[in-house]
């Protein structure tokens, strides 16, 4: 059920000086602080091989590839012995781990809403779950579990035009051998994906692969003094990580006491929108964003098969994908829709019939409130990240329907702010258009950034710096 001859499968054991260079490659600074610790082989490692779209962990605890392609927990019966003393430690959660190559989502499904809350988007060089492994009161648990999943690859991705037209789906059924019907959701493109590149017709190198560390290098974490350099560096990047959610309760009182100076009693769906965008806005939350490389997923064989199988001629085979935004560095936007919500607090929509478009005006005169009260020089929060925010970030709303207020921007101008629209990996006609009329853009909100004075720079610790795991 393991192996110690890595052929990019399975699980291998290994040990700190056989793949030393990999963690050099993504995470220099931890493998410096290791390599001061030389840790013998009484200091196994494990690395994890996940074909795109695999469960790496899911609401009961994680999943450890077999060699033969299966997956299994700590808990079934066959487990191998090794296995079960150097990771065993993870049997209600997930072990100690850091992504080595490409990418690894972590989501609340909500399979009745038929809609998955992307969390946090884990990338080359990222170390998790931290608050669990560094939690050391043991009786009191507050990260929860039933709750997050996670999957090699973004699960939270879709095709921005229709891809759920039967005739053109059958070509894939016949071509791929795929079982899944037509995708009639955003949230059914994924099940698509994944059994287009998991397709014995496919060739594909693409895997996402996780190192896991044994239960020793936890114990001497906690208890050997040597060890205290790599502790205390792993509770600066779990304190970096969580400084928006660790300070987020201020943030609310801020924008209660906005909403009562300002007489505001707007929809409370449309608020908890409002404070999203923020957080999407300084990276807490992922937003969306047209897929440019292969990391996320293998965007070249979907668009490939988009093409020439399923028949996608009118459209530009654009994929979206989750993405954390850095407002300090990022040039391109980040994107929400109120189509494709992906809050996490789930307040009620107003009872009253309203359209998207009225939606997004109200949303936008919301915002504007927001952002007017916090760039006021000595207004609460306004010398925080969420003021600088306010004053550095600017915020558009898209429709492809003209709106008469002029307030909702066409669809189609996005392909003159962002040209990862024109772009795609495998290369489309010449007549293929950008598919303004998707549902996606039918209510979104671009999150780019503006120009950010030195002197006003603000500490905004790393990429995604503020969701629990």
């Amino acid at each position: 059920m393991f192996t110690e001859v890595d052929e990019r499968k399975g699980l291998v054991k290994c040990f700190w000086s056989d793949i030393r260079h990999r963690f050099a490659k993504v995470e220099p600074v931890f493998t410096s602080i290791v390599d001061q610790l030389s840790p013998n082989q009484s200091y196994p490692l494990y690395i994890a091989y996940y074909l795109y779209g695999d469960t790496d962990a899911d609401t009961c605890s994680s999943l450890f590839p077999n060699i033969n392609g299966d997956y299994y927990r700590i808990t079934d019966p066959n487990v191998p012995q090794d296995i079960l003393q150097h990771l065993g430690y993870s049997v209600n959660g997930t072990p100690l781990g850091m992504i080595l190559e490409k990418e690894l989502e972590c989501y609340i499904d909500l399979k009745n809403e038929q809609i998955t809350i992307p969390w946090l988007v884990y990338k080359p060089g990222d170390i998790f779950p931290l608050s669990t492994i560094l939690n050391k009161r043991k009786s009191h648990v507050y990260t929860p579990n039933g709750l997050l999943s996670s999957t090699a690859g973004a699960r939270s991705t879709f095709m921005l035009p229709n891809i759920g037209a039967t005739l053109n789906h059958s070509n894939l059924q016949r071509d791929f051998n795929i079982k899944s019907r037509p995708a009639k959701s955003l949230y059914e493109h994924w099940q698509v994906f994944r059994e287009v590149v998991n397709s014995n017709v496919i060739s594909t190198d693409w895997r996402c692969c996780i190192v896991y560390f044994s239960e020793n290098w936890l114990i001497s974490l906690h208890n050997d003094a040597d060890w205290k350099t790599l502790k205390q560096y792993l509770h600066e990047l779990a304190w970096y990580r969580y400084e928006y959610e660790r300070n987020r309760i201020y943030y609310d009182i801020t924008f209660s006491i906005i909403q009562k100076n300002r007489n505001l009693k707007p929809n409370p769906y449309l608020v908890d929108t409002a404070k999203h965008l923020f957080a999407t806005a300084l990276g807490a939350a992922p937003g969306y964003a047209p897929a440019t490389d292969n990391d996320a997923l293998p965007v070249d064989i979907l668009q490939q098969a988009f093409v020439e199988s399923y028949g996608l001629k009118k459209y530009r085979p654009t994929v979206m994908q989750p993405k954390h935004f850095n407002f300090q560095t990022d040039y391109f936007p980040i994107y929400y829709s109120l189509q494709h919500p992906a809050t996490r607090i789930f307040s009620p929509r107003s009872r009253l019939a309203s359209s998207t478009i009225n939606e997004v005006r109200e949303l936008e005169r919301i915002m504007n409130i927001f952002i007017e009260e916090l760039s006021k020089d000595g207004a609460l929060s306004s010398d925080t990240v969420v003021g600088q925010i306010a004053k550095f970030v600017k915020f558009s709303y898209f429709h492809n329907a003209i709106d008469t207020h002029n307030i909702l921007r066409n669809s189609l101008e996005l392909l003159n702010s962002d040209k990862r629209f024109n772009d795609t990996l495998f290369p489309h006609t010449s007549e293929a258009l950008f598919a303004a009329d998707a549902s996606f853009l039918r209510g979104c909100v671009s999150i780019g950034s503006a120009a950010i004075p030195t002197q006003q720079k603000t500490h905004c610790p790393n990429e995604h710096a503020a969701i629990p795991e």
